[in-house]
């Protein structure tokens, strides 16, 4: 199919739980009311799809199931944060950086990539700084034209969300942004991701990534979610 899009809305079923008006961002009224009596049943049904599906990515549901479709081994991709998303990823595309800022975790993750003989992947330990602020402002603040004035980036961060620099532009398909310092981790990744790429990014109903909406409001773009947390999905033009 050639615009992914379709796929995931044909594939966006969840349960009759959940309604496209009765969102885990709403903070008030009847419909948070009703999410509030539905969340423990929300959470029971999605840690049974974990039970029966253990080697996934922590997205939604709808999220999930389209990218067991939509991957493929010719393609190359990236994510911030991993896990066990990162054996789901290798396992379904050519080659994946992952990137992750806890050692102990890291150091976890990456034995157990070893012991399943997972070798397609650039799995980086980039931890937050601890030396102070960064000097120079990242150069993504210039070029979405970001003021600091009502945006704080998170400079600690800055070789975590640098973690692509030593890639080409244009050269992934695919990048999940579902670590620390999401906004910046986007922003700074973009120019990688490919035409036609996809963008994808974990737990987005949250507030604080509405500069990511506002900045990215000419790409295609399609949020789906399990009652509990959004995925947004974006093409990048």
């Amino acid at each position: 199919m050639s615009d992914p899009l379709e796929l995931l809305m044909k594939i966006d079923r969840h349960p009759l739980l959940i309604s496209r008006n009765h969102r885990v961002g709403e903070k008030s009224g009847l419909n948070f009311l009703l999410w509030l009596i539905k969340r423990p049943l929300l959470k029971l049904y999605y840690k049974t799809y974990k039970l029966f599906n253990p080697n996934c990515p922590w997205l939604c549901i709808t999220a999930i199931e389209f990218l067991k479709k939509y991957l493929s081994k010719d393609l190359i991709g990236v994510e911030f944060g991993s896990g066990s998303s990162t054996y789901f990823f290798c396992k379904r595309s050519k080659f994946v950086v992952s990137i992750e800022h806890n050692e102990v975790w890291h150091k976890l993750v990456k034995e157990k990539l070893e012991g399943k003989k997972i070798e397609n992947v650039d799995y980086r330990l980039l931890p937050e700084s601890t030396n102070g602020l960064i000097k120079k402002q990242p150069d993504f603040l210039e070029k979405w034209k970001i003021d600091l004035n009502s945006y704080s980036y998170r400079d600690s961060y800055a070789q975590y969300f640098n973690g692509l620099k030593k890639y080409e532009d244009n050269y992934f398909d695919y990048i999940l942004v579902d670590g620390r310092a999401r906004p910046e981790c986007l922003f700074t990744s973009e120019p990688k991701l490919k035409s036609g790429g996809m963008m994808i990014l974990d737990n987005s109903e949250r507030d604080r990534y509405s500069i990511i909406f506002e900045k990215l409001k000419s790409w295609k773009t399609y949020t789906c979610t399990s009652g509990l947390w959004d995925t947004t999905f974006w093409i990048k033009p």
